[in-house]
């Protein structure tokens, strides 16, 4: 079942803008990109915030390849409450609810970015420029994370 056959709308969080308007500029990382290592970071970690009302960028599920839609049902299906009532998926509500649920995720991923990756370089407002390791800072910590012992 692909309830995101449908072309569906997703929003990065504008309270971290910057951040993605940032490594989207700096990188050339677009925004569903960051929004999905976001998304993978805050499931891995069970870390889930709720987006402040103010939406930011705009991007569509169509944009999606094939691989990130695997990813995208796998943050599903894994998550505790939501996935796990297969029964749900049929509801017509619930794509809704899995985006909204990505969309928890990826807020929680990138706190948990700017806890323990990007600290003293947010002033809440946006990322040191003179520091040029930020994709560098990024993949040491995704690397140490997934490496990390469950128990």
């Amino acid at each position: 079942m692909d309830f995101f056959s449908k072309d569906q709308s997703f929003h990065t969080s504008s309270k971290y803008e910057p951040i993605y308007q940032f490594f989207n500029t700096k990188y050339k990382i677009g925004y569903k990109d960051l929004f999905l290592v976001c998304a993978a970071i805050g499931a891995k970690n069970d870390k889930r915030t709720q987006p402040l009302d103010q939406k930011g960028r705009e991007f569509r599920s169509s944009f999606f390849s094939d691989k990130e839609r695997k990813l995208v049902y796998s943050i599903i299906l894994n998550d505790e409450e939501k996935g796990k009532n297969l029964e749900s998926f049929s509801n017509s509500e619930f794509p809704k609810v899995a985006r909204k649920l990505l969309q928890e995720y990826a807020e929680g991923g990138m706190d948990l970015l700017i806890e323990k990756v990007f600290k003293e370089k947010w002033n809440g407002h946006s990322l040191d420029d003179d520091h040029d390791r930020y994709e560098i800072d990024l993949l040491k910590y995704i690397l140490a994370d997934y490496k990390e012992v469950p128990f």
